[in-house]
């Protein structure tokens, strides 16, 4: 497993990317330049850990965005004045953008991540986008892996009235 700590949060894709004529996207002049940044990063104080990466292996990738201010996630008078106690701010939709640099980064295609999963928090000093990557194929077991058969074994909630099938 390695972890690697990134001194930012990504762009959400609306600011990230621009359409094309005739279809398509592009990334816009800020979507490159946090891409850039970040792959450089990841390369200047990381440069060990890029031997960790090899093409054709497969990829387990937890990444946890910490946006900087409770502001930013939370809304300014819950309860009573706010409707709601969360801001919308789809952590998904940033996914894509850091996955590009990482994959980058340390030269391995994206296509090799067999389960990503993402999450938010925040601080009240910083921001930063936490990665952690195990290789399913060099790593005997890996906390996700372990977890989903864990869920697995349990059973499932069916509906009213629904037969239970066998996966």
């Amino acid at each position: 497993m390695i972890h690697i700590v990134v001194p930012s949060v990504p762009l959400s894709v609306n600011n990230a990317y621009a359409k094309k004529r005739g279809g398509g996207r592009v990334l816009t002049k800020a979507g490159k330049k946090y891409k850039n940044e970040t792959k450089t990063f990841i390369a200047r104080h990381y440069p060990q850990l890029l031997h960790f990466f090899k093409p054709d292996c497969q990829y387990v990738v937890l990444i946890e965005f910490t946006f900087k201010g409770r502001e930013v996630l939370m809304c300014k008078g819950w309860p009573g004045t706010a409707k709601n106690r969360h801001k919308k701010l789809d952590v998904s939709n940033r996914t894509k953008l850091f996955e590009d640099a990482f994959s980058d980064a340390v030269g391995v295609d994206d296509k090799d991540n067999f389960f990503i999963g993402v999450g938010k928090t925040w601080h009240r000093d910083y921001e930063a986008t936490n990665v952690w990557v195990w290789n399913r194929e060099e790593e005997r077991s890996n906390p996700i892996d372990d977890l989903i058969k864990h869920l697995k074994s349990a059973p499932a909630a069916q509906p009213h009235g629904a037969v239970p099938t066998v996966p």
